[in-house]
Formats: structure tokens, C-alpha cells, sequence
């Protein structure tokens, strides 16, 4: 699977934009503020129904005008489809498959299985727990629908408790009663979601650890955890953890515990990545992550991932620089967005070694031109 050409209408920077993408490895090169990532955005919007700049949609939308339109012609195997995902001020988002309206834009997540490399992906180390939490929900969602199910019925109804818990407070009273009944429904999402995280971390490790050492080259040992205040994944355990915390839920008006609070805990060498890592040892921490993470993805989706690299190459020696190119041309078979401040950067690393069709586009001030293009047997 792969995506064919890419029309975009009155979104961020582009009044209208059409391109043609090669099935390999697509570089996008210019200076900072041009609109190169605004063209990753875009395809993110095309796989996961919204942007990876955690804006809202109207703020995608090109300035003094009403909507936004994003088309995607996506190839797979001998058959092609079209994806497009619109918005309009007062009428919202759609997701349209081949003509249809989607119901729900969760219907669409993992029809394009995507992986994002982020200049900002550093605040997975380095930021508040919610950000690896949504890591692990992205990524398991796209291959686990009822994951997914779990994950949105679980956030609907702990907003409803906490709701409840505010309710409580303003009216001077309580009911225990009712609370075990919230309860009742939480748990066996509570349950789903937490099943699902630690067995993704069982699979997800060897592979995380093997991309590392293929970087890094070093015997520096990653180890991730998944941390949950949860003692044990049954009925009886989630029951005890909401009771035993239920005091305090009541004085704070909000749930203290449960999926919501989990956690990832990264080590080099059993020390934090966060509190010793240097920024070397993070951007390739991190940059493993995704690796592994498309790997995962590819497996249980059995198609190869759209891979977007936003200017992740910054400040990475030559040698770490050389052996990511290889991974990302002899190893994985998908389809890979790059951009970069420096032509000269990505024609270096690519240019003698890519295996596949290779395509370099200028952009600059929102102007996109095709630079260069070379295929290699």
C-alpha cells in the first residue's frame, strides 16, 4: 500500500496543491516555515482522521478562508481507492472513503497503518505520562479494533465519573451506591485496555532493542517498562484499586487511578533515559521507538506502514545518519516521507544506496517543485 498522488485545497499554507508521490522514499527539502511539514500533516490526517500538532482542525485551515479539503489516492496491491478528509467552519470533519461518509472517523483508524518521527517525539522521554500513554494508543488502536472500543467507551464513561464526582461535591453529598455502579461499567474496558498495553510491551521490547543496537552499534542496553498502579489485571484488582482510592477521588472530584494514569519507564544500561540521557542517546531512543513501532505495525497489519520523518536528521553524526538511511532502504518496504533543511544531507545519504524509486521536491514559501528523481535496479 502506498500513497499515489496528494490534493490538498485551502489547508495550512496551500491555497491548492498537487503532487505525485513515489512508492519509495519521498524527500521533501527546504527551509524552516516553507510548508514541508504541513505536507506530512496532511498525509497524517489521511490515516488517523487529524494532525499530528495536537491544533484544532480549524487552525489547518488556510487563514481568511472557511474549510479545508485533503485527498489522498491510495494504491494497494492491483486496486486503488481514494481517502478524503474535509472540514468546514460550523459543519465539522468528515472522512470519506471512495465517495462514502464514514459514521464514525473511528472507522477509518488503521485503514492506513502510519508511523510519525517528530522533532517533538523527544517529549515522550522527557514530557508528562499522557503523551506515552497516546504513543501506546495510537500505535495498538491501529492494529486492535477492539482496543480501540475499549480505549473510547473507558474515556467515556471516566468522563461521566468524574462528572459525577464534581456533582458530589457541589451538592454536599455522596453516593456509594452509585459510584460502585460507574465502577461496574469502567472496569472491563480498564481491563481490555490494560491487557493490551502490557502484552504490546512483551512484543514490542526484543524488536525496540534490536533497532537500538543496529544504530548504535554499542553495547548500551534500552529497556522499556509499563508502569500501572494496578497489582493485578482481574475484576477483584480493578474493584480494589477504585474503592481503596475512593476518599481521595472525593476530595479531588476527579478519578485518581486506573488506564488513565499508566505509564512508560525508558533505561539505558538501568538508568533513566530522562534523568541521564544525553540528547544523542534520546533522539536514538526515540528514533528506535518508531522503528520497532513500524515493525510491529507492518506484522500485525501484514501491510507495510507510511513512515513520516520530520526533520529528524539535525544533529545526528554521520555515522548513526548512515545506518538509519540503510534501515529505512533495505529494511523497510513501505512507503517514507522525509524532510529536511539540506538538499545536500539527503542526496548524500540516499543517493548512492537507495534500492528503490527515490524522489527529492523543493519547497519553498508553499511552492512545491519535483527536484530530482532516480531509479536503481
Amino acid at each position: 500500500m502506498y500513497i499515489q498522488s496528494l490534493y490538498l485545497n485551502n489547508f495550512r499554507n496551500y491555497e491548492e496543491l498537487k503532487l505525485d508521490f513515489s512508492s519509495g522514499i519521498n524527500c521533501f527539502c527546504g527551509p524552516n516555515g516553507a510548508g514541508k511539514t504541513n505536507i506530512l500533516d496532511a498525509i497524517h490526517y489521511l490515516a488517523l482522521t487529524r494532525g499530528f500538532r495536537n491544533t484544532q482542525d480549524r487552525q489547518a485551515v488556510k487563514k481568511g478562508e472557511q474549510y479545508f479539503l485533503d485527498q489522498g489516492e491510495i494504491q494497494q496491491g492491483e486496486h486503488s481507492w481514494q481517502v478524503q478528509c474535509n472540514f468546514a467552519q460550523g459543519k465539522g470533519k468528515r472522512m470519506i472513503v471512495n465517495k462514502k461518509t464514514l459514521k464514525k472517523l473511528s472507522e477509518h483508524i488503521g485503514r492506513i497503518p502510519l508511523v510519525a518521527v517528530l522533532p517533538h517525539d523527544t517529549e515522550l522521554i522527557n514530557g508528562p505520562s499522557a503523551g506515552r500513554r497516546k504513543f501506546l494508543d495510537v500505535l495498538i488502536s491501529q492494529y486492535d479494533s477492539a482496543y480501540l472500543r475499549h480505549l473510547i467507551q473507558y474515556d467515556r464513561i471516566l468522563a461521566q465519573r468524574n462528572a459525577l464526582l464534581k456533582q458530589f461535591a457541589e451538592d454536599r453529598r455522596w453516593d456509594e451506591e452509585q459510584m460502585e455502579l460507574w465502577d461496574a461499567q469502567l472496569i472491563p474496558h480498564g481491563i481490555g485496555i490494560h491487557a493490551g498495553r502490557a502484552q504490546f510491551i512483551e512484543d514490542f521490547q526484543p524488536v525496540f532493542a534490536e533497532y537500538f543496537k543496529e544504530i548504535v552499534a554499542e553495547d548500551e542496553v534500552p529497556r522499556l517498562t509499563y508502569y500501572s498502579q494496578l497489582e493485578e489485571n482481574t475484576e477483584a484488582g480493578w474493584i480494589d484499586l477504585l474503592k481503596n482510592n475512593r476518599q481521595k477521588d472525593q476530595v479531588n472530584q476527579y478519578t485518581g487511578v486506573g488506564a488513565h494514569r499508566d505509564d512508560l519507564r525508558f533505561f539505558i544500561d538501568e538508568q533513566s533515559v530522562r534523568n541521564f540521557g544525553s540528547q544523542g542517546q534520546q533522539k536514538t531512543f526515540i528514533i528506535s521507538l518508531k522503528l520497532a513501532q513500524y515493525q510491529l505495525l507492518e506484522k500485525q497489519k501484514e501491510v507495510s506502514p507510511v513512515l513520516l520523518l520530520d526533520d529528524i536528521f539535525d544533529k545526528l553524526d554521520d555515522q548513526r545518519l548512515a545506518r538509519i538511511a540503510e534501515i529505512l532502504d533495505q529494511k523497510l518496504r513501505g512507503q517514507t516521507f522525509i524532510t529536511d533543511t539540506s538538499y545536500e544531507r539527503l542526496a548524500k545519504v540516499f543517493d548512492t544506496k537507495s534500492s528503490g524509486e527515490l524522489r527529492f521536491f523543493s519547497v519553498n514559501s508553499g511552492e512545491v517543485e519535483l527536484l530530482d528523481q532516480a531509479t536503481t535496479s
